[in-house]
């Protein structure tokens, strides 16, 4: 088979064993697989699956099937972020049902429907700092962890809006505000979009829910139309923010260039995560493309353990709003 026509090919044969569910034989031979090639000891238990390396547990729940091989990838950096707790002798991280979880870096407390955000606050803002009086966008907010640390650093003369459509992220995301009183950060249940209107929007109450239109699994959970706002319309409702931190599973190059001439007059500073495969390519590379033709200065880069993406507006460009 040509090289050109494997990536397709190989992506129709996992998205045809995604579709038979996480109590398909097939699905439990091709992660036990995946486990064995990557050090990993894997268990199907009643409701949940768990994985486990060097005296470490993770547990999912059997739902969470889809993000199995992600969170393998990422089971270093987790411990690295949240306290485990000890059962049985093992490290483990639970995340099969919702739970609080206390973060190493912060010593804060998040309640979360299943895995929790992981902690790359330092990634989203190493090019631009906001300051005490921005305000700033956390565009897929998940349950507010983010959030927790952008109203830190906006202070009570700032302001953060939380965009979150996912119902179950959404609930959590209120409880978390509440928990730490968080009185400068506004949630917003609708989805940062290309376009202003109903979208399809694919819940899980995980941080992989998205515009279904954008996922690489479309078919792994139950979908629901949602409102979706574009950026444009979205300043024009809240204010054009100085910073948005954005984690929207594929839909930001869509937003971009939904608003990007609005955004060549209007500045606004970005961090994104930009790994997510689209039309064949990781967002990361169409940013590139996109945002200087609207006159930013882009870089991305995977020096925090995934693809980020940061762009910056012209120096002393001045908003219309």
């Amino acid at each position: 088979m040509p090289k050109e026509k494997r990536a397709p090919f190989a992506q129709a044969i996992k998205n045809f064993v995604i579709r038979q569910g996480p109590g398909s034989l097939a699905v439990r031979v091709a992660l036990s697989a995946h486990a064995r090639a990557n050090g990993f000891r894997m268990r199907f238990r009643p409701g949940c699956i768990s994985f486990r390396r060097a005296g470490r547990e993770m547990i999912l729940g059997s739902a969470q099937y889809v993000q199995v091989p992600n969170m393998m990838e990422a089971f270093d950096l987790f411990f690295a972020t949240i306290y485990p707790k000890s059962v049985e002798g093992m490290e483990t991280l639970d995340f099969s049902r919702p739970g609080t979880h206390r973060y190493r870096k912060s010593g804060a407390e998040f309640c979360f429907p299943s895995v929790p955000e992981d902690d790359v606050i330092e990634a989203y803002t190493c090019e631009y700092m906001p300051i005490p009086g921005d305000v700033v966008w956390d565009a897929g907010a998940h349950a507010g962890a983010s959030s927790f640390d952008l109203s830190r650093a906006v202070g009570p003369s700032g302001k953060v809006f939380a965009f979150e459509p996912d119902d179950s992220n959404y609930e959590y995301l209120l409880k978390n505000i509440a928990m730490h009183g968080l009185a400068n950060v506004v949630p917003v249940k609708r989805a940062l979009a290309g376009r202003t209107g109903p979208v399809t929007f694919q819940m899980d109450g995980s941080m992989s829910a998205g515009i279904r239109d954008f996922l690489l699994y479309r078919d792994a959970g139950d979908a629901t139309t949602v409102e979706g706002i574009s950026l444009e319309d979205a300043c024009a409702e809240f204010g054009c923010p100085a910073f948005i931190k954005m984690d929207i599973e594929g839909a930001e190059v869509a937003v971009v260039r939904g608003s990007a001439e609005f955004l060549a007059r209007n500045p606004i500073h970005f961090a994104i995560e930009s790994y997510h495969p689209v039309d064949g390519e990781l967002t990361c590379v169409a940013l590139d493309r996109l945002f200087p033709t609207i006159g930013y200065k882009v870089q991305s880069s995977d020096r925090f353990g995934q693809m980020f993406t940061w762009a910056s507006p012209p120096p002393f460009a001045k908003a219309e709003y």
